[in-house]
């Protein structure tokens, strides 16, 4: 089969398109016929070396869509040509968290506490023709959800959908989008409005600000122009913002953490631009503020993420289309400037 394999550390180059046998799914997996692959900042912290223990050459990709090949040993509930997602977590099932319904948490591999335990990291992943993954991993598609849709929501949207239940956002919050032009952010604003929430975009590319709108942006804030903190809080009656989604890292935390609110909560699901922050506690502890991590989310948040997308009250964005053969390019085009929602490969 076709497969893209990251060969060495670095850029883009270091993708090269490659012939491997076609994998064979074990005992309780399923092959998956990959459609669409998601292009995500994931797949690029793994092409430049942050994950060392990562094995070369490697097949990233955790965003996944496509339909059931064949049934491993022991798979049952699922048939060959069923159109599924492919799950984010992978767990095991029987430790403290996933016996608690936390299977984002599952402490199975100690990898797991400084990164992500999915698809396309800690396996071979869907920058190929054909993956096998875990069959409880491989999650119906609603018929009213097309493969586009499905691959976004496999990573993004159930990230989004995780976070936002974590932060807590209620009506009426005033919620600070940082990243708001990417895969998180689109569902973010469109989260935060089907909570009653009032969200407020931040991003490097204003030209996008009336399509931001569109999808729930009150206003939107150039980080490349404006003090964010200053604008944050000139928004909001200098108040600062109920709740800050921020998946980008440490670049974004002095504005971040500078635009909240008394009470208000900090949340992030990345670091992509760093993992080291520094805290002054004297605000923190005396306005009562809180910072949350979220990591990927659950089966049933991937189940309810793709529900709403059926029932058309949540939506995916899509930047460009690449076939597998421009992969490199597609991972090129996630630092595109004017770059607003999915990089996705299309696989026929």
């Amino acid at each position: 089969m076709r497969a893209v394999q990251i060969t060495a550390f670095g850029g883009p180059e270091n993708l090269k398109v490659v012939d491997v046998p076609r994998p064979e799914p074990g005992a309780n997996e399923v092959l998956v016929k990959i459609v669409r692959s998601g292009v995500n900042p994931v797949d690029r912290s793994q092409l430049i070396g942050r994950w060392q223990w990562l094995q070369l050459p490697h097949i990233p990709g955790s965003e996944i869509a496509g339909t059931i090949a064949a049934l491993g040993p022991g798979v049952s509930g699922l048939k060959i040509g069923q159109r599924v997602g492919v799950a984010l977590r992978l767990f095991c099932g029987r430790c403290y968290y996933c016996l608690r319904g936390q299977e984002q948490l599952c402490e199975s591999d100690p990898r797991s506490a400084t990164a992500p335990a999915i698809p396309g990291a800690f396996t071979e992943g869907g920058y190929a023709e054909y993956t096998a993954v875990p069959a409880v991993n491989a999650i119906p598609l609603p018929d009213e959800v097309d493969f586009d849709a499905a691959c976004t929501a496999t990573l993004d949207g159930v990230t989004a959908w995780h976070m936002v239940d974590r932060a807590r956002v209620e009506p009426g919050d005033c919620v600070l989008v940082v990243g708001a032009t990417g895969g998180l952010g689109t569902f973010f604003l469109q989260l935060c409005r089907l909570r009653g929430a009032v969200p407020f975009a931040v991003t490097g590319t204003p030209q996008h600000a009336g399509r931001l709108e569109e999808l729930g942006a009150e206003a939107t804030i150039d980080r490349t122009a404006q003090d964010v903190a200053a604008e944050a809080r000139r928004l909001t009656d200098g108040r600062g913002m109920n709740v800050v989604l921020d998946p980008t890292g440490a670049a974004s935390w002095p504005a971040s953490i500078g635009s909240l609110a008394r009470g208000g909560r900090y949340a992030t699901c990345g670091i992509l631009t760093g993992a080291e922050v520094t805290l002054n506690l004297a605000p923190f502890y005396t306005q009562e503020q809180e910072a949350i991590g979220s990591t990927g989310g659950t089966r049933l948040d991937l189940a309810q993420c793709l529900d709403a997308i059926a029932r058309g009250t949540l939506r995916a964005v899509i930047y460009k289309h690449f076939p597998l053969e421009d992969a490199a390019a597609a991972m090129a085009a996630l630092g595109d400037e004017h770059r607003l929602g999915k990089v996705l490969l299309t696989i026929e």
